[in-house]
């Protein structure tokens, strides 16, 4: 048995390049291979993560559905909470809200800059989360109509310092993603600086031996990225660990890659696979 404890979460992020129904099929993909989240990016004006996870909500049944990363810049906070409390409800309770300041992909068509980012990462969470509760808020009375109250864990994917103590003290956990990997020990203290709130890391993952060298990435066969998820967990102990599938190829194809990554990583450390 590894000396890394509690065998981490398996989740695998998505990029919404593929088309709608390739994206959903590769959730239930996850869903049935035993995968523990699938995580759909919001990239603005690319496919909605938010249609795409609940279509997916009534083809799975066990895989928790993530919104990996939403922006205030793009969505109000109250939106986003109904649409979080509503898919919590369609799959059932395995909902997760990913909140986070939004990249240029997203940004970047509307010109859009963030010049508070804490604040508005903060006032974001408490808004989308008294949404979700069905309770007062500075700004916010639940109205006769509102949807009834639910739990709907909230995660903040940041790169940057204060937002991941942000995350520590008013957040359910952490998305760290797009780091280099040999440099995760600050975002992870950061992250657990005021509480320990569960911690996601997902490396990026190119499974083409002759892919270009990126720090943030792990690259070639799924024995070796799986052999590079198991020095992840053995170094940082996250409560997920995961790969995010950035190559263009079809999504279903990547996420049998990236379960013949987790069983790799299954082997190095001594985990049992789930039945």
């Amino acid at each position: 048995m590894s000396d890394v404890g509690i065998r981490p979460a398996r989740g695998i992020w998505l990029y919404p390049a593929a088309g709608a129904d390739a994206l959903v099929e590769a959730v239930r993909a996850a869903d049935a291979a035993g995968l523990d989240e699938v995580w759909v990016a919001d990239e603005g004006v690319a496919r909605d993560p938010w249609v795409v996870l609940a279509a997916a909500a009534r083809e799975t049944s066990r895989v928790r559905l993530g919104v990996g990363i939403t922006t205030p810049m793009l969505r109000h906070p109250g939106s986003l909470g109904s649409a979080a409390a509503t898919l919590d409800e369609l799959s059932g309770g395995r909902a997760v809200l990913g909140l986070g300041v939004g990249g240029t992909e997203s940004l970047g068509p509307f010109g859009l800059h963030a010049d508070k980012p804490v604040a508005l990462v903060r006032d974001a969470i408490r808004t989308a989360r008294a949404v979700v509760e069905r309770r007062r808020d500075a700004g916010y009375e639940p109205p006769v109509h509102g949807a009834p109250a639910r739990q709907v864990p909230i995660h903040v994917g940041a790169k940057g310092e204060q937002l991941n103590r942000l995350a520590s003290r008013e957040a359910d956990g952490v998305f760290l993603s797009g780091f280099a990997l040999d440099a995760l020990d600050a975002p992870v203290a950061w992250a657990r600086s005021v509480r320990p709130v569960h911690v996601g890391l997902f490396a990026s993952v190119r499974f083409r031996s002759d892919a270009r060298a990126d720090p943030t990435s792990l690259i070639g066969a799924p024995d070796s990225v799986g052999a590079g998820l198991a020095a992840l967990v053995q170094r940082h102990r996250p409560e997920t660990i995961g790969l995010a599938l950035v190559d263009g190829d079809d999504p279903v194809l990547m996420v049998q890659r990236a379960i013949e990554a987790f069983a790799a990583l299954d082997a190095v450390l001594g985990f049992s696979s789930p039945g």
